[in-house]
Protein backbone atom coordinates (compact mmCIF):
# COMPACT_ATOMS: atom_id res chain seq x y z
CA UNK A 1 0.00 0.00 0.00
CA UNK A 2 1.14 3.50 -0.89
CA UNK A 3 2.81 5.28 2.05
CA UNK A 4 0.63 8.59 0.96
CA UNK A 5 -2.32 6.94 1.24
CA UNK A 6 -1.73 4.81 4.40
CA UNK A 7 0.10 7.29 6.54
CA UNK A 8 1.53 10.58 5.87
CA UNK A 9 -0.56 12.21 7.67
CA UNK A 10 -0.83 9.98 10.21
CA UNK A 11 3.27 10.16 10.87
CA UNK A 12 3.15 13.78 10.59
CA UNK A 13 1.01 13.96 13.50
CA UNK A 14 4.79 13.66 14.91
CA UNK A 15 6.46 17.02 15.12
CA UNK A 16 9.62 15.17 15.07
CA UNK A 17 9.17 13.18 11.97
CA UNK A 18 11.06 15.29 9.89
CA UNK A 19 11.44 12.63 7.08
CA UNK A 20 7.12 12.55 7.01
CA UNK A 21 7.32 16.41 6.71
CA UNK A 22 9.52 16.69 4.16
CA UNK A 23 7.59 14.02 2.00
CA UNK A 24 4.36 16.29 2.63
CA UNK A 25 5.81 19.07 1.57
CA UNK A 26 7.45 17.48 -1.86
CA UNK A 27 3.82 16.13 -2.44
CA UNK A 28 1.96 19.48 -1.73
CA UNK A 29 4.17 22.24 -1.26
CA UNK A 30 4.29 22.97 -5.42
CA UNK A 31 0.76 22.73 -5.11
CA UNK A 32 0.02 25.18 -2.44
CA UNK A 33 2.46 27.60 -3.91
CA UNK A 34 1.37 27.71 -7.37
CA UNK A 35 -2.51 27.97 -6.75
CA UNK A 36 -1.87 31.25 -4.02
CA UNK A 37 0.96 32.62 -7.72
CA UNK A 38 -1.79 31.91 -9.97
CA UNK A 39 -4.48 33.73 -7.79
CA UNK A 40 -2.95 36.58 -8.16
CA UNK A 41 0.15 37.07 -5.79
CA UNK A 42 3.78 37.80 -6.18
CA UNK A 43 6.09 35.38 -5.17
CA UNK A 44 6.85 36.39 -1.68
CA UNK A 45 3.21 36.21 -1.24
CA UNK A 46 2.71 33.06 -2.25
CA UNK A 47 5.71 31.78 -0.34
CA UNK A 48 3.98 32.95 2.67
CA UNK A 49 0.93 31.83 1.91
CA UNK A 50 2.77 28.02 1.46
CA UNK A 51 4.22 28.83 4.96
CA UNK A 52 1.07 29.70 6.68
CA UNK A 53 -0.47 26.76 5.41
CA UNK A 54 2.05 24.40 6.59
CA UNK A 55 2.09 25.95 9.48
CA UNK A 56 -1.59 25.54 10.26
CA UNK A 57 -1.80 21.78 9.07
CA UNK A 58 1.44 21.77 11.82
CA UNK A 59 -0.89 23.13 14.19
CA UNK A 60 -4.15 21.05 13.32
CA UNK A 61 -2.50 18.23 12.32
CA UNK A 62 -2.73 15.95 15.84
CA UNK A 63 -6.46 16.20 15.96
CA UNK A 64 -7.02 16.51 12.31
CA UNK A 65 -9.57 13.92 11.36
CA UNK A 66 -10.33 13.61 7.92
CA UNK A 67 -13.30 12.28 6.53
CA UNK A 68 -13.17 11.63 3.04
CA UNK A 69 -17.05 10.72 3.02
CA UNK A 70 -16.85 14.67 3.50
CA UNK A 71 -15.14 15.10 0.55
CA UNK A 72 -11.42 14.96 -1.40
CA UNK A 73 -8.86 16.02 0.50
CA UNK A 74 -7.50 18.25 -2.52
CA UNK A 75 -10.73 19.82 -1.67
CA UNK A 76 -9.78 20.45 1.94
CA UNK A 77 -6.34 22.07 1.08
CA UNK A 78 -7.69 24.04 -1.69
CA UNK A 79 -9.96 25.72 0.83
CA UNK A 80 -6.80 26.10 2.88
CA UNK A 81 -5.00 27.88 0.58
CA UNK A 82 -8.13 30.34 -0.33
CA UNK A 83 -8.38 31.33 2.78
CA UNK A 84 -4.64 32.05 3.90
CA UNK A 85 -5.04 34.07 0.79
CA UNK A 86 -7.67 36.30 1.28
CA UNK A 87 -5.74 36.60 5.03
CA UNK A 88 -3.22 38.10 3.31
CA UNK A 89 -5.07 40.24 1.26
CA UNK A 90 -6.48 41.53 4.50
CA UNK A 91 -3.46 41.84 6.17
CA UNK A 92 -1.90 43.56 3.41
CA UNK A 93 -4.68 46.64 2.39
CA UNK A 94 -6.00 46.69 6.02
CA UNK A 95 -3.78 50.09 6.58
CA UNK A 96 -4.51 51.40 3.03
CA UNK A 97 -6.63 54.71 2.15
CA UNK A 98 -9.90 54.20 1.14
CA UNK A 99 -9.20 56.94 -1.62
CA UNK A 100 -9.62 54.24 -3.79
CA UNK A 101 -10.79 54.60 -7.41
CA UNK A 102 -13.54 53.11 -8.14
CA UNK A 103 -14.21 52.41 -4.25
CA UNK A 104 -18.12 52.18 -3.73
CA UNK A 105 -18.35 53.88 0.22
CA UNK A 106 -21.05 51.71 1.26
CA UNK A 107 -18.45 48.42 1.20
CA UNK A 108 -15.39 47.95 3.42
CA UNK A 109 -11.73 48.76 2.07
CA UNK A 110 -11.24 45.03 2.69
CA UNK A 111 -14.36 44.30 0.76
CA UNK A 112 -13.11 46.24 -2.36
CA UNK A 113 -9.46 44.91 -2.33
CA UNK A 114 -11.02 41.19 -2.09
CA UNK A 115 -13.61 41.81 -4.93
CA UNK A 116 -10.84 43.19 -7.39
CA UNK A 117 -8.03 40.37 -6.29
CA UNK A 118 -10.25 37.31 -5.56
CA UNK A 119 -11.11 36.01 -9.35
CA UNK A 120 -14.12 34.13 -7.72
CA UNK A 121 -15.11 30.77 -6.04
CA UNK A 122 -15.94 29.23 -9.78
CA UNK A 123 -12.47 30.73 -11.16
CA UNK A 124 -10.22 29.55 -8.27
CA UNK A 125 -12.01 26.13 -8.35
CA UNK A 126 -11.11 25.98 -11.82
CA UNK A 127 -7.47 26.84 -11.19
CA UNK A 128 -7.29 24.57 -8.33
CA UNK A 129 -8.71 21.74 -10.83
CA UNK A 130 -5.84 22.66 -13.26
CA UNK A 131 -2.58 22.41 -10.80
CA UNK A 132 -3.68 19.53 -9.45
CA UNK A 133 -3.81 17.86 -12.61
CA UNK A 134 -0.29 19.12 -13.03
CA UNK A 135 0.70 17.44 -9.66
CA UNK A 136 -1.16 14.05 -10.52
CA UNK A 137 0.90 14.33 -13.93
CA UNK A 138 3.72 15.00 -12.51
CA UNK A 139 4.06 11.89 -10.29
CA UNK A 140 2.29 10.06 -12.74
CA UNK A 141 5.42 10.87 -14.70
CA UNK A 142 8.06 10.29 -12.45
CA UNK A 143 6.79 6.60 -11.63
CA UNK A 144 6.43 6.02 -15.22
CA UNK A 145 10.47 6.89 -16.13
CA UNK A 146 11.09 4.56 -12.82
CA UNK A 147 9.14 1.87 -14.56
CA UNK A 148 10.37 1.75 -18.21
CA UNK A 149 13.37 1.56 -20.32
CA UNK A 150 15.04 5.05 -20.68
CA UNK A 151 14.85 5.23 -24.45
CA UNK A 152 11.30 3.98 -23.95
CA UNK A 153 10.38 6.66 -21.71
CA UNK A 154 11.68 9.07 -23.96
CA UNK A 155 9.92 8.65 -26.93
CA UNK A 156 6.99 8.28 -25.03
CA UNK A 157 7.60 11.82 -23.14
CA UNK A 158 8.40 13.66 -26.42
CA UNK A 159 6.04 12.56 -28.52
CA UNK A 160 2.70 12.05 -26.13
CA UNK A 161 3.52 14.78 -23.53
CA UNK A 162 5.62 17.60 -25.70
CA UNK A 163 3.40 16.83 -28.50
CA UNK A 164 6.44 16.18 -31.15
CA UNK A 165 5.92 15.50 -34.90
CA UNK A 166 7.00 11.67 -35.39
CA UNK A 167 9.12 12.74 -37.70
CA UNK A 168 10.95 14.85 -35.35
CA UNK A 169 11.10 12.18 -32.83
CA UNK A 170 12.54 9.50 -35.52
CA UNK A 171 14.83 12.10 -36.41
CA UNK A 172 16.05 12.96 -32.66
CA UNK A 173 16.23 9.56 -31.84
CA UNK A 174 17.05 7.73 -34.69
CA UNK A 175 14.17 5.25 -34.59
CA UNK A 176 11.50 4.35 -37.10
CA UNK A 177 8.13 5.68 -36.77
CA UNK A 178 6.79 1.87 -35.98
CA UNK A 179 9.36 2.25 -32.95
CA UNK A 180 7.86 6.01 -31.82
CA UNK A 181 3.73 4.67 -31.75
CA UNK A 182 5.21 1.11 -30.16
CA UNK A 183 6.14 3.13 -27.39
CA UNK A 184 3.22 5.60 -27.13
CA UNK A 185 1.36 2.23 -26.84
CA UNK A 186 3.54 0.46 -24.29
CA UNK A 187 4.37 3.10 -22.22
CA UNK A 188 0.89 4.96 -22.20
CA UNK A 189 -0.16 2.01 -20.22
CA UNK A 190 2.19 1.81 -17.77
CA UNK A 191 1.45 5.84 -17.28
CA UNK A 192 -2.30 5.42 -17.19
CA UNK A 193 -1.95 3.17 -15.09
CA UNK A 194 0.64 5.83 -12.66
CA UNK A 195 -2.23 8.15 -13.25
CA UNK A 196 -4.87 5.90 -11.72
CA UNK A 197 -2.40 5.35 -8.90
CA UNK A 198 -1.84 9.07 -8.21
CA UNK A 199 -4.91 10.47 -8.41
CA UNK A 200 -5.75 7.36 -5.71
CA UNK A 201 -2.68 8.36 -3.35
CA UNK A 202 -2.28 12.06 -3.56
CA UNK A 203 -6.27 12.51 -2.70
CA UNK A 204 -6.35 9.86 -0.05
CA UNK A 205 -3.61 10.93 2.22
CA UNK A 206 -5.05 8.77 5.28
Amino acid sequence: MSETRSSVLKKIRDPENNAAWERFFDQYGNFIFTLARRNGLQEADADEVLQSVMIEIARKIRTFDYDRSKGKFRSWLGTCVSHRVKDLLRAKYRTESREIHGLDRSETQTEFILRQADPGPDRFQEIADEEWAALVRDRALHATKAAVAPKQFSLFHAYAIEEWPVAKVMKTYGVTRDQVYQAKRRVGKVFTAAVQEAERTLDRPL
